[in-house]
Formats: C-alpha cells, sequence, structure tokens
C-alpha cells in the first residue's frame, strides 16, 4: 500500500512536472515571438522579448526551490506586461487583449473549482478588475493614439492573432486540465488518508464499512463471509518485548492478508481495530468446508510465520471467526457472529477456527 507521505509526494511531483512543462511552452512561445517582432522591426517589443525569455529562464530556479507562489506572481506580471506593450506597439488587430480572458477565466477557475470555494476571494476580485480595466484601456488606447510600429506585411494580422488565440485557450484547457487533474488527485489521497490504517496501509474500519455499505442485507446473489481475526496474547508481545515489536507483528499480518487480497480480489481485508482484523470474502464458488479449509490454512501459515528483529525470533498465531451467509442474514448479523466466534475461539484455546 502506498503511504500518505507517497501519496502526497506523488501530487507534488505531478504538480511540479506539469509547471515545468507550462514553464517551457511559455519560454518556447516568447522565442516564437521574439522572431516576429524582429521580423517586423518591431525594436522594443523584441528586446522586451529577450527579457521575458531571461524571465522563464529564472522561473526554472524559482520552481527548483519550490516558490510556487512567486512563480505564479511573476508569471502573470509577465504576460500582463507582455500584453499591455504589444497592444500599445502594434494595434488591437493582432489579438494580445485576449490574454484578460485566459486571466479571469484562470482566476474563477482556481477560486471556485481549485480551492472549492463558494464566493471570490477580495484578491480575485481585485486582479479581475484589474483585467477588465486593462482590457477597456487598452481598446480606449488603440482608438486614440497612433500605434508605435505599422507592421506593413497585413498578412503577418492572422498570424499574430491565430497564435494568440491558441496561446489563451490553449492555455486555458492545458491550466483546466492539469489543476483539475491535481485536485482530483488531491482528494483521493484525502480519501485514501480517511480509509487507510497509516500502519498496516489496510483499509480501517471506515473504509471497510463503506465497503460494506454497498452489500444488499439480505437475499444476496452471490456466496460471501465474514472473517474476524485476533492475534492471540497480543498484549503479552507488547508487555514482553515492547510496542515496536507489536507493530512489526501487525505489519506482517497485514502483509500476508495483503498477499491473500493480490491472489484473490474478492478477499477484501481491513484492519478493525487494534490488533484485530477484519476480511470480507465475497463472490467466491466454494462449499463451507473449503471456506473454512481455506481459513484453516491461512492460520496454519501465519503459525509458521517467524518474524526477524534485531537478534530476535518471534512468532505468533491468530484465532479466526467465521460467519458464512445464510438466507435473509444481514451483514450487521455476520459481523456479529463473526465476532461471537472469534471470542469462543479464544476462550477454548486459541489458534484456531470457529465456524
Amino acid at each position: 500500500m502506498i503511504s500518505e507521505n507517497a501519496r502526497q509526494n506523488s501530487i507534488n511531483s505531478y504538480v511540479t512536472k506539469s509547471t515545468y512543462f507550462i514553464n517551457t511552452l511559455l519560454l518556447l512561445y516568447h522565442v516564437f515571438f521574439g522572431f516576429l517582432f524582429y521580423k517586423n522591426q518591431a525594436h522594443y517589443l523584441y528586446y522586451f522579448n529577450y527579457i521575458s525569455i531571461l524571465t522563464y529562464l529564472v522561473c526554472y530556479f524559482i520552481l527548483y526551490k519550490q516558490k510556487s507562489y512567486l512563480y505564479i506572481a511573476v508569471v502573470f506580471l509577465e504576460i500582463y506586461l507582455f500584453m499591455l506593450l504589444s497592444v500599445i506597439g502594434i494595434g488591437w488587430d493582432y489579438g494580445f487583449q485576449q490574454y484578460c480572458f485566459s486571466f479571469v477565466a484562470s482566476l474563477l477557475f482556481t477560486d471556485f473549482y481549485m480551492n472549492k470555494r463558494h464566493k471570490l476571494r477580495k484578491s480575485t476580485i481585485l486582479l479581475i478588475i484589474l483585467n477588465v480595466m486593462t482590457y477597456l484601456f487598452m481598446r480606449l488606447w488603440t482608438y486614440k493614439q497612433p500605434y508605435i510600429y505599422v507592421i506593413e506585411d497585413t498578412s503577418f494580422i492572422p498570424i499574430f492573432y491565430i497564435t494568440n488565440a491558441i496561446i489563451t485557450f490553449g492555455f486555458l484547457v492545458l491550466y483546466f486540465c492539469i489543476y483539475s487533474n491535481t485536485v482530483l488527485r488531491l482528494e483521493h489521497s484525502l480519501l485514501e488518508a480517511a480509509t487507510r490504517d497509516p500502519l498496516t496501509g489496510l483499509r480501517n474500519r471506515r473504509g471497510m464499512q463503506d465497503l460494506l455499505s454497498t452489500v444488499p442485507n439480505t437475499n444476496l446473489p452471490y456466496q460471501m463471509c465474514i472473517a474476524m481475526i485476533d492475534i492471540d496474547n497480543f498484549k503479552k508481545i507488547n508487555d514482553t518485548y515492547g510496542h515496536d515489536i507489536g507493530d512489526e507483528v501487525l505489519i506482517t499480518l497485514a502483509n500476508i492478508l495483503l498477499d491473500r487480497h493480490t491472489q484473490n480480489q474478492s478477499f477484501h481485508v481491513c484492519r478493525w481495530g487494534g490488533e484485530e482484523f477484519l476480511i470480507f470474502y465475497r463472490k467466491y464458488k466454494k462449499t463451507e468446508q473449503e471456506v473454512y479449509l481455506e481459513f484453516d490454512e491461512l492460520r496454519k501459515q501465519i503459525a509458521k510465520t517467524v518474524l526477524h528483529f534485531n537478534d530476535l525470533e518471534i512468532s505468533f498465531t491468530i484465532t479466526t471467526g467465521l460467519s458464512l451467509y445464510k438466507k435473509n442474514m444481514s451483514v450487521e448479523d455476520m459481523i456479529k457472529q463473526a465476532d461471537a466466534n472469534l471470542y469462543f475461539g479464544k476462550e477454548h484455546g486459541r489458534n484456531v477456527v470457529i465456524n
């Protein structure tokens, strides 16, 4: 099972790699526009593009240092200035003003989807107002003021406009896909953390109850059984060898049970609490005697297992209470019966399977 730290590291790695990818696209985008500005002798935009390229090279270092908020601020500022200078420099028809739409859409998406908010943050509202005002300013400016550079070859107009449209909406699609996937991964991680036992990696009681809640109460269309397993004399193991050894015993048992689940996906395992484990075994095609023998074989396997810890060799046994489904039994009835069989076995010698 994947630990919580491993899941979080996986999410962080995914976000980091995705952001590196976006940063590389932005860098290449500025290399392309640098060529267009140079071709059309838009000198100050060409030189500003040098600054943009340098900015995105520095951004790799910012990402390496994991300064995500600084990265967002730098990228926002660079794109904002690039948009503003480009519209003032060569005019409205080249489509740089479209970046305002991208900014507003990404801000709304971040608040309402990624942050799961029911209202906009004040900072988001201010940034949206800034983009709307900038858009209006650029529109008015291009009505009143002459362009700094007049690009004589009008065939470049659709090249600029289409490129900016692709960049704007392509970035939005990429941003939405990457970070919505991040949210889904995070939600899955939180769900895993809530339904997994941190020591053994198995389902915890809540996780198993969620699974059992999907089972109809009566007249099941398949065979199933509930098994309650308890480690014999577990308190004595803790008292004699210490809780570290006790934890190793729990992990060892969990790994054996997990191997059974790997071999048979109908064999669902959880740590029910303390040294107790619950197995939900469904959709098998065996007789009651065959199921009993399967759990007895598991008991024998565990009894033969020797745990090596430093210079110690430790073995342990389990007692198992079985409850096989009978007509009109509920899952709760089966758990109670399995629990009763378990305690009967513990009171009559331990290291047994009681059906």
